[in-house]
C-alpha cells in the first residue's frame, strides 16, 4: 500500500464515490478505479461496495480511511518540518487562540516571534474555547492557546501549562450585587451575565437552574472580551472571566469585583499534537510563549 491509496481511499469516503474523488484528486476516473482494484486484489478485502455511481466503504475500508487521515497529517506535517529547515526558518506556524488567550498571551508571544523570528510567516485564527481545539486536532493549525478543560476530550494532545489565574465576575459600580458577601448562585444568577461560553466548573457551581436562571447565565454571549467589557460597564449585567481581562478596568474604577462562593480556576495552556512537537519550531514556539508570560512585566502582572 502506497500513500497515494491512502489519498485514494480517504477522498472516494469523503465523496461517496470515485467520480467526486477522482475530480478532487484530478485523476481520471477509471484511473482511479483500477488503481482500487489492484489495491483490493493485492490485499485481497474488497474495500468499498459499489452501487451505480456511489462507492460505500467496507468495514475494511472505513477502518482504513480512519488510519489514512492521522497518518497523512503526520506526512503533510513532516513535508512542513523540511521545508522549514531548508528555508532557515522562514516557514509558517498557525496558532489558535481563544477569546482570552487572543488577549494573553498571544500579543506578547507575537511581538518576540518577530524579534527572534523575523522571517517566519505567522496566521492566527481565534475560535471558542472548543474550536480552538478542534482546529489542533484537524490539522488546521500547528498549535493552540485555550483553556485546558476544553482540551480534556483529545487525550493525545501535548500541553504545556503557562499560567494560572482565577475566574471571576466584575460588574459596575453601584451594581446591586457589590452590596452582596460571598453571594451565591441563586442570588447572582438573578441577573444577567456575559461570558464567552459556560465552563464545566461554572455549571458545577450554578447547579440546578431554574429557566429564567439558565437564561440569565447565556443572556449575553460572544467571543469578544471587549464587548463583554462593555456590557457589564453598561448594564446590570455581570461579567465573567479569568481576572487578567478586566485589570484595566479594575483599576480605574469601571468595574468591581463581586464577593462571591464562585471558585474555579482558569489555566491557560499551549497545546500542540504528537507529530508537531517533533518539530524544533514549535519547542521554541513553547518557549516563546512561556515567556511572554514570566518575563513581560506587564503581562506578569495582570
Amino acid at each position: 500500500m502506497e500513500l497515494r491509496h491512502l489519498e485514494q481511499i480517504l477522498e472516494i469516503c469523503r465523496a461517496g464515490g470515485f467520480s467526486g474523488a477522482a475530480r478532487k484528486l484530478q485523476i481520471s476516473q477509471p484511473t482511479l478505479s483500477k488503481s482500487i482494484a489492484r489495491l483490493e486484489a493485492q490485499l485481497s478485502l474488497k474495500l468499498f461496495d459499489r452501487n451505480g455511481g456511489a462507492a460505500r466503504p467496507t468495514a475494511y475500508g472505513a477502518f482504513v480511511a480512519q488510519r489514512a487521515e492521522t497518518l497523512l497529517q503526520g506526512v503533510a506535517a513532516l513535508s512542513r518540518d523540511l521545508e522549514q529547515l531548508a528555508r532557515g526558518e522562514e516557514g509558517r506556524v498557525r496558532i489558535a487562540v481563544g477569546p482570552a488567550s487572543r488577549l494573553k498571551p498571544l500579543p506578547e508571544l507575537l511581538r518576540r516571534i518577530a524579534i527572534r523570528f523575523p522571517k517566519l510567516h505567522v496566521e492566527t485564527i481565534q475560535e471558542t474555547g472548543p474550536g480552538v481545539m478542534k482546529a489542533l486536532h484537524d490539522g488546521r493549525v500547528d498549535m493552540a492557546f485555550g483553556y485546558s478543560e476544553h482540551a480534556a476530550r483529545y487525550g493525545e494532545l501535548i500541553r504545556k501549562k503557562l499560567f494560572e489565574d482565577a475566574i471571576v465576575l466584575a460588574v459596575r459600580p453601584g451594581h446591586p450585587a457589590l452590596a452582596l458577601a460571598d453571594a451565591g448562585p441563586r442570588e447572582l444568577l438573578a441577573y444577567p451575565f456575559a461570558l464567552p461560553n459556560v465552563l464545566p466548573g461554572v455549571e458545577r457551581w450554578a447547579g440546578d437552574m431554574t429557566r429564567e436562571e439558565a437564561d440569565n447565565l447565556r443572556a449575553f454571549v460572544s467571543d469578544d472580551y471587549a464587548l463583554i467589557i462593555q456590557r457589564a460597564i453598561d448594564t446590570d449585567t455581570i461579567a465573567m472571566g479569568a481576572s487578567f481581562l478586566f485589570e484595566p478596568q479594575l483599576r480605574d474604577g469601571h468595574l468591581k469585583i463581586v464577593s462571591s462562593t464562585l471558585d474555579v480556576p482558569y489555566a491557560c495552556w499551549m497545546l500542540t499534537t504528537a507529530e508537531r512537537w517533533r518539530s524544533p519550531l514549535i519547542k521554541a514556539m513553547a518557549e516563546l510563549s512561556k515567556a511572554a508570560v514570566t518575563q513581560n512585566p506587564r503581562m506578569a502582572a495582570a
